[in-house]
């Protein structure tokens, strides 16, 4: 599955103040990237059903996301006093040596004067949702199950119209509450501290194949909601729901799609971006209209959602397919080549190749210049084998012009050459 799933929903909003001063945004940029790579990493454990490995990158990439909304500025004062903070711990350690040294004590008196009467005992799960308020004295682990249930009630007991489908089909969704909240980790990076019941249970049960179940939850969700970003949310999530209902991966490692799904998640993306709009979801509903071969509108949405973030590879890739598929190849070849020099992730590679591969399965013998597309994005990864298929498929279509042959034919030779010198 490539870059542009649905399921890689935007990281957190740039609402904040632009940075001015350099240094701020190149701490910012190394965030996003360290994030970006956890998030991917997350990706590839989920689709391995390496759950909890999945749910500990995505929590990661959320934190750095999170950290990158900072401003810059404060995140290099910080690293200023670093060294101050360091030297205050070394004369910590340095006096509780002297005082281990010279006046030995018996050990449970040592633990309290080493802090150990203080150590945090809350769980991992806890520990993850404080808010940061000080709770003197509370050394009680609580468990996902405990946190779900208070979860519930503190809904119940002030918004409660955040909470979908009162009664009737709640004791379904309660029993699989740890299956939903592992299944909501794959949002990525709108994973934070202000859950949203509808948003939790319609990912969930999403995900864990209850198409019908997770529409009517973000039907109702919607239904008793006014807040924009929380509108935005919920179409969103009733757009991935579509999307995965029409999605067919096959044997082969490629996707087929049905396309009265995929007309649903459109017009469902097309609500999001009106309360919220944000870059990724832009460049899910550029891929929607990719899909319906409605190339003007892909384009459009595409390039909106580039403007909005130029970091989104996966989207530079779909709008290489939209030039394809209209047979802008010079368009097309200058986009594929600045995503190679951009060197993104062997992920958004491997997506932009099986996009390339459903094109020409789709259009046995009429999109020959995917053939070059795909030797290009597989040199680049290294795959010489798949590269030189792919450059001979091209040589051999009678549909190219001279100057792209030639083009193939001293990619083969340079990879030939570079076999040699290995």
């Amino acid at each position: 599955m490539s870059e542009h799933d649905p399921r890689n929903t935007p990281r957190p909003d740039d609402s904040d103040p632009t940075p001015r001063d350099p240094a701020e945004i190149a701490v910012r940029r190394e965030l996003s990237r360290h994030a970006l790579l956890h998030y991917q990493r997350g990706n590839r454990f989920y689709d391995s059903a390496a759950w909890d490995r999945a749910l500990h990158e995505w929590r990661s990439a959320s934190r750095m996301w999170a950290l990158a909304r900072v401003t810059g500025r404060l995140v290099a004062r910080r690293l200023m006093h670093l060294r101050a903070a360091l030297a205050l711990l070394l004369t910590v350690a340095v006096v509780y040596a002297a005082v281990f040294t010279f006046f030995p004590r018996a050990p449970f008196e040592l633990f309290l004067l080493s802090g150990g009467g203080t150590f945090d005992t809350r769980s991992w799960w806890e520990r993850f949702l404080d808010n940061g308020r000080p709770q003197p004295g509370d050394t009680h682990k609580m468990g996902m199950r405990e946190w779900w249930e208070h979860f519930r009630r503190s809904l119940e007991g002030g918004d409660g119209g955040q909470v979908a489908g009162r009664g009737e089909g709640r004791p379904g969704i309660d029993r699989h509450w740890e299956e939903l909240l592992r299944r909501y980790g794959r949002w990525g990076p709108f994973f934070n501290y202000e859950l949203d019941y509808n948003v939790i249970a319609g990912y969930g049960l999403s995900r864990m194949g209850d198409y019908s179940r997770a529409v009517d939850v973000f039907q109702r969700g919607i239904e008793h909601t006014s807040e924009p970003a929380k509108l935005a949310d919920l179409y969103q999530g009733l757009a991935n729901a579509h999307y995965y209902q029409g999605y067919r991966l096959q044997p082969d490692g490629l996707a087929k799609y049905d396309l009265y799904y995929v007309r649903k998640s459109t017009e469902a993306y097309e609500k999001s971006v009106h309360y919220q709009p944000r870059p990724v979801s832009y460049g899910n509903l550029g891929w929607m209209y990719f899909l319906l071969g409605d190339y003007a509108r892909s384009e459009r949405y595409s390039r909106r959602a580039l403007q909005m973030d130029a970091s989104l590879e996966y989207v530079r890739l779909n709008l290489g397919l939209t030039y394809l598929m209209q047979n802008q190849i010079y368009d097309a070849f200058d986009v594929y080549r600045s995503v190679i020099r951009r060197n993104p992730s062997s992920d958004v590679f491997a997506g932009g190749i099986n996009d390339l591969r459903e094109v020409v399965r789709d259009h046995p013998g009429r999109k020959p210049y995917a053939y070059l597309m795909i030797g290009m994005l597989a040199l680049k990864e290294g795959d010489y084998t798949q590269a030189r298929d792919a450059l001979s498929r091209f040589n051999a279509s009678p549909l190219v012009s001279q100057t792209w042959r030639d083009l193939a034919r001293r990619l083969l030779r340079d990879m030939d050459a570079s076999e040699v010198e290995r």
